[in-house]
């Protein structure tokens, strides 16, 4: 986990005569801490006001920023903010700073519990790595297939996903991969879109990911190789995905080649060569070691254990805004939101006034990670490549399993030969899962034990597991459903009569570090330097 931050603000104690041990309350601890660092905040804030009041016109004093939430989004936008003048504190309400881009240690290792890897295409996260001297530890899969669980008459089957697949969208239908999954009638129709012509409406028209595929390709495709991928990859089903943000450049690709599959190809043949997605050696939680160490020593105060219960605006005040947290008041220039969706809003609506409140999704969005290390050498041999895909008909509560090991070699030489890291997904955006949202860590462990050893197809026992972790994420969005859409219109709309505040983070930047990273410095308008 990080660094106390305690060892970066406060200098060591002096040494003291032996006394009478004190029982500490860690939680009260946290919350004394932050406290202390509230009050170092306010009192800086203002005597600010106190210089401002004072200054010529000409002198530059540095106005204050605060972003509330340290996820991935908020602490970008905190770097590019101090880069740009600006005095900044971060404010989090957890623990620990890095929101979805999580680390846990199980049986001695330090292993991803949320975001394990980034897309390569655009290159943009590679370049931002390159801008925290992280380039050199960026680092390629194995090259390990993924495959696909799927259920034909009440049997278990596992075959590759078809190697140029995109989002499972074959890009060369007539082949066994895809034959064996989907039947030979099946592909047939599938191949039925190399000859179809193209619609001209599709062009400039709003379509789903799930309308392209079924019309193009047909029912089976989508639902046995499109669908598992689409909900193991972003927990949603793709008649709630729209093609542009699904797949980027596919619908002019389609244009132009004539063909969903010859799309899909020329999209693969233009994209770097090497796997589709990358990592970081010792995993993705190394970007927030790096960004908060960075932001450290740039001087923003990153205070954790900082819920922020309400935001207030003055128009006419010097600093117009003032952020309410455990009874402290904050005055800022400038206000960044870079919290999930639902505590975003909570904050945001008071400042909009009744007419413009911006609704909140009803609909459950939680999802979970178990994460299990097993002493198992038969799954040396990697049976299921570095992953596994689950349809929706077969009967495995999980909708994804990772083979950490197999798929990042830093991994699994840390790991060493006989043991493996598993990681299994449950949960889907807009279904109540009571396993995912009932908090039993051990009875998901439990589920997830069964859930391996039916994908992986080599039977796990609880005394092969060395060390377990759940990791639980309770506020997830679709990528870019229908209403998602509209609520994120309304939001730009409503932050743009509001000078000085901006939100951020996935739920209107759409999934993927790349859209997170890309959005949130564009809201804050820095440019890299």
């Amino acid at each position: 986990m990080i660094k106390d931050q305690r060892s970066e603000n406060q200098p060591a104690a002096e040494s003291q005569a032996p006394g009478p041990k004190v029982r500490r309350d860690i939680a009260t601890d946290a919350a004394a801490h932050a406290l202390r660092l509230l009050e170092k905040v306010r009192a800086a804030t203002e005597a600010q006001v106190h210089k401002r009041a004072a200054a010529k016109q000409s002198e530059a004093i540095a106005p204050h920023a605060i972003v509330i939430g340290g996820g991935v989004a908020g602490l970008v936008a905190a770097r590019d903010l101090r880069q740009t003048g600006y005095r900044v504190t971060v404010l989090e309400a957890a623990d620990s700073f890095g929101g979805c881009v999580r680390r846990t240690e199980v049986d001695g290792l330090l292993l991803d519990a949320g975001a394990e890897s980034f897309a390569v295409r655009g290159g943009s996260v590679a370049n931002y790595l390159d801008e925290l001297d992280l380039g050199e530890a960026i680092v390629q899969t194995s090259g390990e297939r993924a495959w696909l669980i799927h259920a034909e008459n009440d049997k278990l089957l596992a075959n590759p996903l078809p190697a140029t697949a995109l989002l499972g969208i074959p890009g060369t239908v007539r082949t066994d991969e895809v034959r064996n999954i989907i039947g030979r009638a099946a592909t047939v129709r599938a191949a039925a879109d190399l000859i179809t012509p193209m619609s001209r409406k599709w062009a400039t028209e709003k379509l789903s990911l799930a309308e392209v595929v079924r019309s193009r390709m047909g029912q089976a495709v989508l639902d046995e190789l499109v669908a598992p991928v689409v909900n193991g990859v972003y927990s949603t089903d793709p008649a709630q995905i729209d093609i542009d943000a699904a797949a980027p450049g596919l619908r002019e690709a389609m244009q132009k080649t004539g063909s969903l599959a010859r799309a899909v190809t020329a999209l693969q043949d233009s994209a770097p060569a090497g796997s589709r997605v990358a990592g970081l050696d010792g995993g993705m939680y190394t970007l927030i070691e790096a960004l908060t160490g960075r932001l450290s020593k740039a001087g923003v105060l990153l205070v954790r254990n900082s819920p922020v219960t309400s935001i207030t605006r003055d128009k006419a005040a010097a600093q117009p805004f003032t952020v309410h947290t455990l009874g402290q008041e904050l005055k800022a220039d400038r206000v960044v939101i870079a919290t999930e969706a639902q505590p975003a809003l909570a904050l945001l609506n008071p400042l909009l006034g009744e007419v413009k409140q911006i609704a909140a999704e009803n609909q459950s969005n939680a999802i979970a990670l178990a994460i299990l290390v097993v002493d198992k050498p038969e799954l040396d041999d990697a049976p299921r490549g570095s992953g596994v895909l689950v349809a929706r008909n077969a009967p495995v509560h999980a909708k994804a399993l990772t083979h950490s090991s197999a798929k990042w070699p830093w991994l699994g030489e840390q790991s060493g030969p006989g043991t493996h890291v598993v990681r299994l997904s449950y949960g889907r955006i807009g279904e109540a899962d009571e396993l995912v949202a009932g908090g039993d860590d051990a009875a998901l462990i439990e589920e997830a034990i069964k859930d391996a050893s039916k994908i992986l197809g080599v039977q796990l026992q609880p005394e092969d597991v060395l060390g377990s972790a759940v990791s639980r994420f309770s506020d997830m969005v679709p990528l870019q459903g229908t209403a998602a859409v509209e609520r994120r219109s309304q939001v730009r709309a409503a932050t743009a009569e509001i000078h000085g505040l901006d939100v951020v983070g996935a739920w209107l930047a759409g999934t993927g570090l790349a859209r997170v990273i890309n959005h949130a410095r564009g809201a804050v308008a820095i440019s890299a330097s």
